[in-house]
This record gives C-alpha cells, structure tokens and sequence, in this order.
C-alpha cells in the first residue's frame, strides 16, 4: 500500500487506515518507535506497551545502582 505524507501543522503525518490497524492487531492509541534506516528511508515500528514498562523498571533500578556514578560524570 502506497501513502503520501500530507501536512499536520509545520509537520507531516503518514494516515494509517482503521483497516490496516485492524488487521495488524494494533490498537488506535498505539506507540511507534521510528528510526532511520541506514541505507535510507523511514522504519515504523509498533511497540507494545509492556516493552516500555519493563524498559522503564530496568531503567529505575540502573538509576538506582548507578546513581553515584551518574552523578560524578554529571559533575565532571
């Protein structure tokens, strides 16, 4: 399926239809990582939200074990 960038404020926005979401299983209120592909163009990517809560426990206890280390090379 082909879709053109259409213009949202000063940005752009890819349209995703209900159907396409509907079929792939991804809820309306969904999160997306982005990143760019090295040998060009655009990787969308949906990603459940139990993958950025395990990521933010993970990063909570890295705070917490780290965090005199964090704060001396904040320092520096």
């Amino acid at each position: 399926m082909l879709k053109r960038l259409i213009k949202h404020g000063n940005s752009r926005a890819i349209v995703v239809d209900k159907a396409i979401l509907e079929a792939a299983g991804i809820a309306e209120d969904a999160l997306f990582q982005m990143s760019v592909n090295p040998s060009g163009g655009l990787v969308i990517q949906s990603v459940e939200d139990n993958q950025i809560s395990e990521f933010r426990e993970t990063f909570k206890e890295l705070n917490k074990k780290y965090k005199n280390l964090m704060q001396n090379l904040a320092d520096l």
